[in-house]
């Protein structure tokens, strides 16, 4: 059995087929990177309506007469906390951008995927022809993705993982490969994760 941590590109013949893996890589992380925006941006959705949902929860509590455990000073001053942190998380989501930004990688993908079928319906031609050809379509695959954001490392590693008819993995390879893509994801949706459990410990705190 071979012991290789690393990936290994699947082996091509000819400058044609490097282009078209090459391509299609690409392709595959813009398509990726979609998706994790996509998810993204419904993991902040429901982080921030929970987020308010909590904020309201608590001046309910309050008229509904339920004992709470904390002062009212400590409570004020945890709702404007609340209320600021919300504030300044909706600014970030909109600025932020996730659903056009992801319809904007998702169109690059597809755009791509094209420009793949149209080369391979092209006829084989002499050396001099086919240099040309590949030319045309390296200017127009850079001109695809200049106008476009780049995907993120976590993209490309699970281009890696999913990915076998482009790179070659050994089980080990892979386990480690799930594992540095745990760790390049996380942070990209640890922060809205976050922000609800510490308004739920700051709730769970009012009532002792």
């Amino acid at each position: 059995m071979e012991f290789r941590l690393y990936p290994k590109d699947v082996e091509t013949h000819g400058k044609r087929a490097g282009l078209i893996v090459s391509m299609k890589t690409t392709a595959v992380n813009r398509f990726n990177a979609s998706t994790r925006l996509s998810q993204q941006a419904k993991l902040t959705f429901w982080a921030s309506t929970i987020f308010s949902l909590g904020l309201i929860f608590i001046p309910l509590m309050q008229l509904a007469g339920v004992k709470i455990t904390l002062c009212d000073s400590l409570l004020s001053a945890m709702q404007v906390f609340l209320a600021v942190a919300i504030l300044v998380y909706s600014i970030i989501i909109s600025t932020a951008r996730f659903e056009l930004r992801s319809a904007q990688l998702n169109d690059c993908g597809n755009s791509i995927k094209q420009l793949i079928r149209d080369l391979r319906i092209m006829p084989e031609l002499d050396s001099g022809e086919e240099s040309k050809l590949l030319k045309d379509f390296q200017d127009r695959y850079a001109a695809m993705v200049a106008n476009v954001e780049n995907h993120k490392r976590s993209d490309y590693i699970l281009t890696i993982l999913r990915s076998r008819d482009l790179f070659a993995l050994t089980s080990l390879g892979r386990a480690l490969y799930w594992f540095k893509f745990i760790i390049a994801s996380a942070p990209s949706y640890l922060i809205p994760i976050i922000i609800v459990l510490v308004e739920l410990v700051l709730i769970r705190g009012m009532f002792g």
